[in-house]
């Protein structure tokens, strides 16, 4: 029996009442459909390459919100590599990334090629494809912004001999991108039945596509793509902003994208992300490895009284009003990522500290409607500034709630100083989801930044990452080092 996650009922049940829905036998599956294969494919993104403490590494902890986390020497090396920038091509973490995010691609393109061969035409089949396509250009997004020139491998495997081709430019990486997500977009539906949420929709597509024109600073593309999103009234911000993070607000209103976990006692389909995160104490308070933790200049970001803070930063030595636990004091950081600290009650009813249920987000809503924002700003015109305040007051508007004395209306038509509002939302709006580096880095204010926050060492060169060397050396000459790590 082929079991995949896919995800969860809205409904308010037991935690412990709850099924993982996608566990199929081939007569569950519809007439000319490949679910079983694009639901083998889902599972590819529980793995560590995706979730893991070194994911984080390369996504989180280079950027000036976070640092490496636990104490100074576990996982020094790692801590080296990801805070201090002292990169190494024989890391763990980058080869476990590279070798997970082309197992998806793989299978993505075996998906793709086996309905074409067939020449499947039947609705499911489609949008199993389209799904496929989805999952490949998410999978090469990632490896694009973090190596850059990486091999271009589009079609089926048949022996381990067929993926050994050399990098490919960036641009041709991007329009296998643009290709793979605008299908998507055009055959993935809307919303899927309550027992398929979870599933791909093209408010995924265009929302990731949009995240991909920002990349490129691709204005134009990156508005019409986030206002289809939010044209789409298919989404919406949750009233409470830091409800979205527990176990009962996944795949809510605001849920675009995310990794879905499942854990039982008895069935352990989970994902280690939060483990990694987790408070690194003793006792009730041995929730995981600590990684991945705020840093001071995260805390200091937010505006006087913003409650998104509270909802983000978990502190050493307080009491937090979400569950009223008290955080023990001399534990080895002062702060926590809130945003994964998962619910007394479900650790005790699952006897398990480590939440391997809880989801990974990857896209939501106040994401897409700031991406409208800035690529709106960036284009200019009254117009287009009036929207960029909309879109931007309506994130502000929500962590505000019914307190008018605390985060004042933004109303600058100033386009620098829109700018700069709309970058500071972004970081403390999304703090801790992964989002800041790489936003450093398209922003081309990397170096400044970083050099304020003390990684003086920190160089243009260190946007990419060097290829696996375990990769280069089994390519036979194939597949050539980055440049600036040869």
């Amino acid at each position: 029996m082929l079991m995949m996650v896919i995800s969860f009922s809205a409904c308010k049940k037991d935690f412990l009442d709850r099924k993982p829905l996608g566990r199929y036998t081939d007569e569950d599956i519809p007439a000319g459909s490949y679910d079983s294969k694009v639901f083998a494919a889902y599972a590819i993104l529980r793995k560590n390459g995706f979730n893991d403490h070194l994911y984080l590494g390369i996504h989180s902890y280079r950027a000036d919100e976070a640092i490496k986390g636990s104490t100074e020497a576990d996982g020094a090396v790692h801590g080296e590599m990801y805070d201090n920038f002292q990169y190494d091509a024989t890391n763990a973490g980058i080869a476990t990334y590279w070798t997970h995010h082309y197992e998806l691609i793989i299978a993505a393109n075996e998906i793709i090629a086996d309905i074409d061969s067939l020449g499947l035409n039947e609705p499911a089949a489609l949008i199993n494809k389209a799904e496929a396509k989805f999952l490949r250009a998410f999978a090469y997004f990632d490896l694009v912004r973090t190596f850059g020139e990486v091999p271009l491998v589009d079609f089926k495997i048949y022996s381990a001999g067929d993926v050994n081709v050399p990098k490919a430019p960036v641009n041709q990486i991007f329009q296998l991108i643009d290709a793979d997500l605008t299908e998507a977009a055009a055959v993935l539906p809307l919303q899927w039945e309550p027992q398929y949420i979870g599933r791909l929709t093209s408010g995924a597509a265009n929302a990731l596509h949009a995240r991909t024109y920002l990349w490129r600073k691709d204005w134009p593309n990156a508005l019409a793509k986030a206002t289809a999103v939010i044209n789409s009234e298919q989404y919406s911000l949750v009233p409470n902003f830091g409800s979205q993070f527990r176990k009962n607000g996944e795949n809510g209103p605001e849920s675009i994208f995310e990794i879905q976990a499942y854990y039982s006692p008895t069935l352990d389909l989970g994902i280690i992300y939060a483990n990694v995160q987790g408070v690194r104490g003793a006792g009730q308070w041995d929730l995981g490895w600590g990684w991945n933790t705020p840093s001071a200049i995260l805390e200091a970001a937010f505006e006087p009284g913003d409650p998104r803070k509270i909802e983000t930063l978990l502190y050493t030595g307080q009491t937090d009003p979400l569950y009223g636990e008290t955080v023990p004091a001399g534990l080895a950081r002062p702060y926590w990522n809130k945003k994964i600290y998962t619910d007394p009650a479900d650790r005790l009813a699952l006897n398990n500290r480590f939440g391997r249920w809880m989801n990974h987000r990857i896209i939501r809503y106040a994401d897409v409607l700031l991406m409208a924002a800035e690529a709106a700003n960036e284009i200019g015109g009254p117009d287009n500034t009036q929207k960029a305040l909309e879109w931007l007051e309506m994130v502000r508007a929500r962590a505000r709630g019914n307190n008018a004395s605390i985060l004042p209306p933004v109303t600058t038509t100033n386009q620098a100083e829109l700018r700069d509002a709309i970058r500071h939302e972004r970081m403390v709006e999304l703090a801790m989801e992964e989002q800041r580096f790489y936003d450093l880095v398209r922003w081309e204010i990397d170096v400044d930044v970083l050099h304020a926050a003390g990684h003086t060492n920190y160089e243009v060169k260190h946007r990419l990452l060097p290829i696996p060397q375990a990769e280069i050396d089994k390519s036979g000459g194939i597949l050539v080092q980055n440049p600036d790590w040869q």
